[in-house]
């Protein structure tokens, strides 16, 4: 179903399964990550992804004045099923994870942004471009993180700035 075709019920419940799905995944992976410094900002992520849905549910009882609905399982767009679909084992690897991660923020934060073009109430708009902010942040975050881990941020990791002051 193409989102420019939903209503802001159905944008609404959607947004809600894909931060809980979000939430569900970076639970299950922090908990299989033994790094502690790496856990806890996955576990932020987990956080992030759960006072999303807080707030997306908090939109759906104000504008629709009931208790979110499940979306329905006919018709249950790609952004659903992708994130759901993101299996972690001990067997994946950390930049297959990483590689994952990514694709869900990106597939959010298309979601939100088009929530935001076809929202024509300001202040729901403005939470869902706030959404979308917060998925690129995580993003951001993201990709810079599987680029040290690749060892693409090599300059980063030079201690003495003299080299750079030529």
């Amino acid at each position: 179903m193409q989102i420019e075709k939903m209503t802001i019920e159905e944008i609404l419940g959607i947004a809600a399964a894909t931060e809980l799905q979000g939430h569900r995944f970076y639970s299950n992976l922090s908990e299989k990550v033994q790094h502690p410094a790496v856990k806890q900002k996955i576990h932020s992520l987990a956080e992030d992804e759960k006072r999303h849905l807080k707030t997306v549910e908090d939109i759906y009882r104000k504008v629709l004045g009931r208790e979110p609905q499940e979306p329905p399982a006919k018709g249950v767009p790609d952004i659903i099923r992708a994130i759901a679909a993101l299996q972690i084992n001990n067997k994946t690897q950390v930049l297959q994870v990483l590689d994952m991660a990514i694709e869900a923020e990106t597939i959010s934060a298309k979601f939100y942004h088009r929530g935001a073009a076809l929202a024509s109430d300001r202040k729901i708009r403005e939470i869902f471009e706030e959404l979308e902010r917060e998925e690129d942040g995580h993003f951001n975050y993201l990709v810079s993180e599987k680029a040290a881990l690749s060892g693409d941020l090599y300059w980063f990791s030079i201690s003495d700035s003299a080299m750079m002051e030529e």
